[in-house]
């Protein structure tokens, strides 16, 4: 709960801390008095966006501090300064905080409400929220939220990847196609040089095939000179002639010519393949012609070619393999989701009626025993919705909940904004405050002049359900009724004065029997009649708390 208020030159509030008390504590004072600067100095504290127009004229900067008992019994301190230049800071127990991350730590704090934000009663996600909260299924809810949105950007998704993959069918095949054409292949820089060199190096060896061929067969082949030199040996012994060492000479001519032509047959033999392997090697760098002749041709072009290939469709087979993957969770998705729609609809259906009895008991209880109060099912729209499971469901459920009203008997009950006046609106946004206020988290009730248009047994009656409700949490109430105002806890007078050309907003804790009584007379009007009436009032309720005024 909310355990002080500290400000410092914030508009008419020069320097001051107020305590506040367990129950139902009251703000009362004249118009224009100041009751509302406390609001704007909680709601700072509380990370609202910082008007620089309330720092207090002469002023550098303002401040607010705010201390709050926590159930578990520790203290948080909530300090927010505002530079008149524009700038603000915000800490939490002394450390700066961004306004985002304390907006999020302070929220459950403090529900206030007042005249201002009845109209968020129109609006259909406020009144949502309102039967979740009643319900005890906005976790249900806002879990049915996620997952809807997350399985509507899978469907989109999914629907992206199938269109993008028939858009790109055909240029996937042609791209494997020449891949596969250039995998067959195989190239790089190294083996194309390497063709290049051996086919080289062949076709020298070639060249000195055809010499070494006609050496042997000019030696050893038919005709050759190994049968002429045969032929003359024979001759000459037998002619009788005495040539012992031209026969020697001859028979030595043979020998070396024979080794020659064993010697160039062996150098045939180690290079008789070289024709296929020639063959071989241009039937690979004609491979390497076609495909150059696709690329620009140059090697370069070509591993480019194949790179830019691979990258290709390794994009193609990432796509595939996400749709794949999305196909897979679209059917687990869509059973949670439906799971949890019919959960959150059960849970709802059963708060709503709770919430309508609840809500027509206040109404009672505030005078408009005829009031009807309804909470209709509508059907989510149809651009908003899918069908999961034979239900239509969107990001809010299978329905979508609608507070309905009628003040007057026989009057049908309609949508809100079309039958609620101002006054009739502000007593139904009252109520569902004490409807929800069993289920609400806040620790902290603010309440800033609802009673607006209220008077009579009508105020008697709102008095009494605030007061209710301050027996389960801290209620702070800022009031022109007196009927309100008796019943004060702890009862703080705001008062405004002009000191040094300047207005300072003064507040007065009114500690005693003597000090409510007269304030009670000024709600009541002032007068010997209104000071009788205000003792009674008083002394009906009996109540009265220690305290003492302070000067702001």
């Amino acid at each position: 709960m909310l355990v002080s208020l500290t400000l410092r030159n914030l508009a008419t509030i020069s320097d001051t801390s107020i305590d506040f008390k367990s129950g139902l504590n009251i703000l009362t004072g004249e118009t224009g008095a100041g009751k509302s600067i406390l609001i704007d100095g909680l709601l700072l504290a509380l990370g609202e966006r910082a008007d620089t127009s309330l720092v207090r004229p002469g002023s550098a900067s303002a401040s607010v501090e705010a201390l709050f008992l926590l159930e578990d019994g520790s203290e948080c301190l909530v300090r927010r300064e505002v530079r008149s230049q524009g700038r603000s800071r915000l800490f939490i127990n002394d450390e700066l905080t961004t306004l985002e991350d304390s907006r999020n730590l302070l929220a459950g704090f403090v529900d206030l409400h007042s005249q201002g934000s009845t109209p968020a009663l129109l609006n259909r996600s406020v009144q949502n929220a309102a039967l979740d909260s009643f319900s005890d299924c906005s976790a249900l809810a806002g879990k049915l939220s996620i997952e809807f949105t997350e399985y509507r950007n899978i469907l989109k998704r999914s629907d992206e990847l199938n269109t993008q993959l028939s858009a790109v069918a055909d240029k996937r095949d042609i791209a494997q196609h020449e891949l596969s054409l250039i995998e067959k292949l195989n190239p790089s820089a190294e083996d194309y040089s390497l063709l290049m060199e051996e086919r080289r190096s062949l076709k020298a060896v070639q060249s000195s095939a055809e010499i070494l061929g006609k050496i042997s067969e000019g030696i050893s082949g038919d005709d050759g000179i190994l049968d002429s030199l045969g032929g003359f040996r024979y001759s000459l012994a037998n002619s009788g002639i005495e040539t012992k060492d031209a026969l020697e000479l001859l028979e030595q001519a043979d020998i070396a010519l024979t080794e020659a032509s064993t010697e160039c047959e062996s150098m045939l033999s180690g290079i008789e393949n070289a024709p296929w392997r020639i063959r071989e090697i241009d039937d690979r760098l004609d491979s390497y012609a076609e495909l150059l002749g696709r690329c620009s041709g140059t090697l370069e072009n070509l591993l480019s070619m194949r790179s830019g290939l691979e990258s290709e469709l390794e994009q193609y087979d990432l796509l595939e393999k996400e749709y794949e993957q999305l196909a897979e969770t679209i059917p687990g998705k869509a059973e949670s989701i439906h799971e949890s729609a019919v959960a959150l609809s059960k849970s709802r259906k059963r708060g709503a009626a709770e919430l309508e009895k609840s809500a027509q008991k206040e109404l009672a209880l505030l005078g408009m025993p005829d009031a009807v109060f309804q909470i209709v099912m509508n059907d989510p729209p149809q651009n908003r919705s899918l069908a999961i499971g034979s239900v239509s469901i969107c990001s809010d459920g299978c329905e979508i909940p609608e507070f309905f009203f009628s003040a007057n008997p026989g009057m049908k009950p309609g949508p809100l904004p079309s039958v609620a006046s101002g006054g009739e609106m502000s007593r139904v946004s009252l109520v569902l405050k004490l409807a929800l206020a069993s289920v609400t988290q806040a620790p902290t009730m603010v309440f800033d002049e609802i009673d607006s248009g209220v008077g009579g047994e009508t105020a008697n009656l709102l008095a009494d359900s605030l007061d209710r409700v301050s027996r389960r949490r801290q209620v702070i109430v800022i009031t022109h009724l007196p009927q309100i105002a008796s019943r004060a806890h702890w009862h703080l007078a705001v008062s405004k004065e002009i000191l040094d050309g300047l207005p300072v907003t003064r507040v007065d804790t009114l500690s005693d029997r003597v000090s409510r009584a007269e304030e009670l007379t000024r709600l009541l009007g002032g007068g010997k009649a209104a000071a009788e009436h205000a003792e009674k009032m008083i002394a009906a309720q009996g109540r009265q708390d220690d305290g003492g005024g302070e000067q702001l």
